[in-house]
């Protein structure tokens, strides 16, 4: 019955328009009020499009990764969470969603096989966004590893050079207490997390129906890198 659901919904065609027209309005206008009102353009033209895109690139990358499962597709909330922050806009100006993937499925502290954000300011990534105190240990051992380490930097190499950059939610300034300054990896070891931003969105494809096979092109190169760190850091 699962396996028919999936089936019968309707596949991704595109975003509401390529200039996020939704967006900059609601950026201009951050009251409920305007929300609820214009709510079907959310739903309808970003919302359920985002659910479409992520649910057919998990069924595509769902075989890179046989010995982890792909969690479902995860659309984050519209509405920010303004508790500990000054800006009190209630509203977020993009879209976005993420495909887990490894036993630990929580956004914020697992593996992404993707992030897609789509809006004025938009991309996507994939890979360890931050790491908590085991996950780095485990992480910074295996990069020290002169055989997982030299791995790691043999798949990253021709990434950075495609316009990949690595990224994490912070980083030292200076390699960690402990570890040689002219380490081989000391680049690596200063991040706390392993992410790697992909090359921009190409104008043609934002937004339309093309973005698809570019999700897709772009998680299956990342691949081997977040294999990487399913095996050397993920729980």
């Amino acid at each position: 019955m699962a396996r028919a659901a999936r089936a019968a919904s309707p596949g991704f065609e595109g975003f509401a328009d390529r200039d996020g027209r939704f967006f900059r309005a609601l950026a201009r206008n951050q009251r409920r009020e305007w929300f609820e009102a214009h709510r079907g353009e959310y739903e309808h033209g970003w919302l359920a499009p985002m659910k479409a895109l992520l649910a057919e690139v998990r069924e595509r990358i769902d075989a890179l990764f046989p010995h982890h499962p792909l969690g479902e597709p995860k659309v984050f909330r519209i509405h920010r969470d303004v508790r500990f922050s000054k800006d009190k806009s209630p509203f977020k100006d993009h879209a976005s969603g993420v495909l887990m993937v490894g036993s630990n499925l929580d956004p914020m502290t697992a593996v992404g096989a993707l992030y897609l954000q789509i809006g004025p300011e938009e991309g996507a990534a994939a890979g360890y966004w931050a790491m908590g105190p085991e996950q780095l240990a485990r992480y910074r051992r295996a990069v020290q590893n002169d055989r997982q380490g030299a791995t790691l930097a043999k798949l990253l190499a021709p990434l950075v050079r495609d316009g990949y950059q690595i990224i994490s939610a912070a980083q030292l300034s200076r390699a960690p207490k402990g570890v040689d300054p002219s380490h081989p990896r000391a680049d690596l070891l200063r991040h706390k997390g392993l992410a790697l931003d992909f090359p921009p969105i190409p104008t043609k494809v934002r937004h339309s129906k093309a973005l698809l096979d570019w999700c897709v092109e772009r998680s299956q190169e990342v691949a081997p890198v977040v294999r990487w760190l399913l095996q050397h850091v993920a729980d």
